[in-house]
């Protein structure tokens, strides 16, 4: 919230995700404590998310390297996406590039 500079009281629970799903086609989650640092995803936050979640989820922060959307994919049972930024060879990252994260997502169908 702010530009992630104010925490929020809202909690990620089954109650507030039921509350918002009607009025929302997918949720888009940063995990700001993670976010930019490149030191691996919140594999709790993850589970918790797949288990809570009926609309699609794209989660951010910390993602690194196709291992971390393979373990993504694997926590989840698939249900939710990451996202890779800093990371990323065309945002100036030496963790994964473009074309290897188009690839996997391409191997997956």
């Amino acid at each position: 919230m702010d530009k992630w500079q104010t925490i929020t009281g809202f909690e990620i629970n089954k109650d507030n995700i039921q509350m918002l799903e009607p009025y929302c086609n997918e949720f888009l989650v940063h995990a700001a404590d993670a976010e930019g640092l490149q030191a691996g995803i919140d594999e709790e936050l993850v589970k918790h998310l797949a288990d809570i979640c009926s609309v699609s989820v794209t989660y951010a922060g910390g993602g690194r390297s196709i291992q971390d959307l393979e373990l993504v994919e694997r926590l989840s049972g698939g249900k939710i996406d990451l996202t890779i930024g800093s990371a990323l060879d065309i945002f100036g990252g030496k963790g994964v590039t473009f074309d290897e994260c188009c690839r996997w997502n391409l191997a997956r169908g």
